[in-house]
């Protein structure tokens, strides 16, 4: 990680940040003066209550990166803030540390000449922040809102502070919007776009008076909010996904994520939620399955997009925004590398709707159901090393939190069953 960086004067104070095991933003906040003994040395934190860690071994130090410095307004302050990675004590990486995981598998793939880009694309709604109903009854693109000043705020902001963005618009769900950035960009620099624009998104929302939440699935009977995955491989310069022919390569990378796409949704979609937004009927994937501009299945080449963009890209589509940004970039790719590594077969193309298709038909074609559950999805998990690996040191803390995450959920009773059962 590059060393020089000039904390500018008008700068207040400086906020460490990093994700927590969940992919939750945790902040510690250092006076400007500190910066230079912290930049060498760390700041000290207790990993246990992040979930990394148990609390025998639990101390590290957030050690920030000065590439990422980005110096936030706040109208009442102004805020430095640097993303950081995890170490112990004696300076050594923590190897569970979901930022470090990625970084090294991205040089791992250098030096086997292979580049890849990634754009993720990120759904959110917002509501209001009384009673959590969405703020307008628009639809997919629909230009009449009367918050359009409020995403026009957003997309200023994102400007400012030199994050590029292709589009805003609503999507299909009242109050629902997304945002895609413009360029395909290094997957750690991605993550760490994603973890700053999530923060604007929500604190535009909050000077609106209204709150913006990336949950799966706030809304019942409505479309979901996902987090899609574009992925663009080269090899020497070449693009390795075509929508008219995989190369050898680019289909072993496709066989990856399919193959593994079971237990990658522990990591992609790691909520008890989440598989609430998985469902047939709102365009979300369900079937483990690739096809070409086809969006009922799991992968697709898409076809639109700029002239560059069209040279060869991959969309995965079950991830969403309750996973760890890091952990979710790191798996995808780590699946690919195996499908790579092994030459995983993808299988053949699926140009039908599947959503117009029967679960017997779709059998019948040799195609596999995405789980249906949490709880699922970590079986899928625990059988599956690659996509263990993928968590590095951080597993074993990782599979215990959602396991208990999944008992709590079982143990609680919901407004469903009361509804449902109360009169017994």
């Amino acid at each position: 990680m590059p060393d020089e960086v000039k904390i500018p004067d008008e700068v207040d104070s400086i906020a460490l940040k990093f994700l927590d095991i969940k992919g939750k933003p945790r902040e510690i906040r250092i006076p400007t003066e500190t910066f230079d003994v912290v930049k060498e040395e760390g700041m000290s934190f207790d990993s246990s209550n992040l979930g990394f860690s148990d609390v025998s071994q639990s101390d590290m130090i957030a050690v920030p990166d000065p590439s990422t410095m980005k110096v936030l307004d706040h109208g009442f302050e102004k805020v430095a803030v640097f993303l950081c990675e995890m170490r112990w004590p004696d300076g050594t990486p923590f190897k569970g540390d979901p930022r470090y995981l990625l970084r090294k598998t991205m040089e791992e793939l250098s030096k086997e000449g292979i580049e890849i880009h990634v754009k993720p694309e990120y759904e959110f709604h917002i509501l209001d922040r009384d009673n959590f109903e969405p703020i307008d009854s628009g639809h997919y693109i629909d230009g009449r809102s009367d918050h359009t000043r409020m995403v026009g705020e957003m997309a200023k902001a994102m400007k400012e502070y030199d994050f590029k963005v292709e589009k805003i618009h609503h999507e299909v769900a009242p109050g629902q919007y997304e945002i895609e950035p413009l360029p395909y960009d290094d997957p750690l620099k991605a993550a760490d776009e994603f973890v700053f624009i999530r923060e604007i998104v929500k604190e535009k929302a909050a000077e609106n008076g209204v709150f913006a939440t990336f949950m799966p699935k706030p809304l019942a009977k409505e479309a979901g909010n996902g987090l899609h995955v574009h992925m663009a491989l080269y090899e020497e310069g070449e693009y390795m996904f075509s929508p008219e022919k995989l190369n050898e390569k680019a289909a072993g990378f496709l066989g990856g994520l399919l193959n593994h796409a079971k237990a990658l949704s522990a990591v992609v979609s790691p909520t008890i939620n989440s598989y609430k937004r998985l469902v047939p009927g709102y365009e979300a994937p369900v079937y483990i399955s690739w096809g070409g501009e086809n969006r009922s299945v799991l992968v697709r080449i898409p076809a639109y997009g700029t002239e560059e963009q069209k040279k060869g890209r991959i969309e995965y589509r079950a991830g969403d925004a309750s996973a760890n940004i890091y952990f979710m970039l790191n798996s995808l790719i780590r699946a690919g590398i195996d499908g790579m590594e092994n030459s995983l077969d993808p299988g053949d193309e699926v140009k039908e709707d599947l959503f117009t298709v029967n679960d017997e038909e779709i059998k019948d074609m040799g195609i596999e159901f995405l789980p249906t559950s949490l709880s699922e999805a970590l079986d899928e998990l625990e059988k599956d090393e690659v996509i263990k690996e993928s968590l590095g040191e951080t597993y074993k803390h990782y599979i215990e939190m959602k396991r208990e995450e999944v008992l709590q959920f079982n143990r609680d009773i919901t407004d469903w069953e009361l509804r449902n059962y109360l009169d017994f």
